[in-house]
């Protein structure tokens, strides 16, 4: 299939800089040592991230093999996650950057730099010429030097760009707000970090904080793990923001200012993405042993914005996959949340089309958006019937080019 749009695949220097900081912090040990050192932490990492949801500075953001492990084997995926983020505000959801003014991101919950560096690459990969500010906000003083370091020995991927950082805890309170205002605010994996613990109102009272960062035509986007307690309690506190604050509108995932559908009922499914990755040969280095999941990406994400939403028709003409494509021994289907924020159910026929787009259609990703031109209901008003391979485009489908 022909991607919508295709993203600059991770840069082979910043996963250089990585490495090249892993070997110099351990000169004495072999390859091999190294690697056990960086597999032994992975584990531990992920307990932290999934299991215990253990996020103490001291155990976390301080120690060279926690940064250096995360550097080497976690920050790509932050990117790549970031990356689709981005993309999609940028070529689906009508974020705007300025016309000539420098374009200013906020990082919040940094750590070593993924999201906010990502963005600095995209946009110039987008051929983005306003010159960029990012500000990154981090309780680890350790990584966001890191992170300054990256930007200074990879500059050419970002070129006229400057990086301002900040140590600050921000568990316990946001910044004095100032006169300036930023366009771009990320969270990448850093907001149920930042809250855990926190119920609803304070959610929704720590965000209007961030709302008074943002200029008058900016966007937050906040990536979040694909957990769906975690997920479910960001769509909460957006759906919540948006219904009490009246110029606070939701962009995406879905559609019009929907909110999730998923949050409050019970289902099979919740929102979140599941993108297909590359692995370098680095990360299946590392990997082999572990087996770990290297080929995917799996994240919930939002954006938010003072500015009313795209308008599109209240109809199930288009569609954000939800599920897996499923292949029946008749069917292939999938379930998508409409422009009317319903739920769907859309089959065709395999009989009714041919080899080649069937192996197309199954190549669909859950976050994928869906336009279907001539899709008929039948007893079942939540069933759409796609007749023809034809009838089905995707106005947002990105996918990594191929170098």
């Amino acid at each position: 299939m022909k991607p919508s749009i295709e993203l600059p695949e991770y840069p082979q220097e910043v996963e250089d800089w990585w490495w090249k900081q892993t070997v110099q912090q351990w000169p004495d040990l072999s390859e091999e040592k190294i690697l056990n050192l960086i597999r032994k932490e992975i584990v531990l990492q992920s307990d932290r991230f999934n299991k215990t949801r253990s996020f103490d500075p001291q155990a976390y953001g301080s120690r060279e093999l926690s940064i250096l492990t995360y550097g080497n084997f976690f920050f790509p995926r932050t990117w790549k996650a970031m990356t689709l983020a981005l993309s999609e505000a940028y070529s689906f959801r009508e974020w705007n950057k300025p016309n000539k003014a420098p374009i200013r991101i906020l990082d919040i919950g940094s750590g070593s730099g993924a999201s906010g560096l990502s963005a600095l690459f995209l946009l110039r990969k987008f051929n983005i010429e306003n010159s960029i500010s990012l500000d990154s906000w981090d309780y680890s003083g350790k990584s966001l030097s890191i992170q300054k370091n990256i930007h200074r020995g990879c500059f050419d991927l970002w070129n006229d760009t400057q990086i301002k950082t900040q140590r600050l805890d921000l568990r316990n309170e946001l910044p004095p707000q100032k006169k300036q205002r930023f366009d771009l605010i990320l969270l990448g994996y850093s907001m149920n970090e930042i809250l855990q613990n926190s119920d609803l109102n304070e959610r929704v009272d720590w965000m209007k904080q961030i709302l008074g960062m943002l200029s008058t035509s900016g966007s937050i986007l906040i990536v979040e793990p694909a957990e769906k307690e975690v997920c479910n309690n960001l769509h909460e506190t957006t759906a919540f923001l948006s219904s009490k604050e009246k110029d606070v509108f939701i962009h995406a995932p879905y559609f019009n200012g929907a909110p999730c559908p998923f949050f409050s009922v019970r289902t099979h499914y919740y929102s979140h993405e599941v993108r297909k990755i590359s692995s370098s040969a680095l990360i299946e280095k590392i990997n082999n042993p572990l087996r770990l999941e290297t080929r995917e990406v799996k994240f919930g994400m939002t954006m938010v914005s003072k500015l009313p939403t795209r308008s599109f028709p209240q109809n199930s003409s288009q569609c954000r996959l939800v599920s897996p494509v499923r292949k029946k021994k008749g069917t292939i289907s999938f379930i998508g949340i409409a422009l009317d924020g319903n739920e769907y159910m859309y089959e065709i026929q395999r009989r009714s089309i041919a080899q080649d787009e069937a192996k197309i259609l199954s190549k669909l990703e859950r976050g994928d958006i869906l336009e279907i031109k001539k899709g008929e209901q039948g007893k079942d008003p939540k069933r759409i019937r796609i007749n023809q391979f034809q009838d089905i485009s995707w106005p947002f489908a990105p996918r990594w080019k191929r170098e």
